[in-house]
């Protein structure tokens, strides 16, 4: 059964989800960038969305906190 994707953090800028990404990568964290366009000539600006797996999600926002792209108050509520 394959395991579903859920959003972790919404980026407003490429090369910040770009940066983000490669961090999440080195830890491991298997993630998606959805709305992400990785052509010069498309600049996508906005609602690009981080995912990961469900049983991921834990660990990826306490990365993303420690890599000091998200604040323990932007998560709300967990999955």
């Amino acid at each position: 059964m394959e395991e579903s994707f859920v959003t972790v953090k919404t980026f407003n800028f490429p090369a910040d989800a770009t940066i983000a990404q490669t961090f999440m990568e080195m830890k491991g964290i298997e993630i998606y960038m959805k709305n992400l366009v990785s052509n010069r000539l498309a600049y996508t600006l906005g609602e690009i969305e981080m995912q990961v797996k469900a049983s991921d999600y834990e660990r990826a926002k306490a990365a993303l906190i420690e890599g000091g792209f998200a604040a323990p108050e932007d998560f709300t509520d967990s999955l």
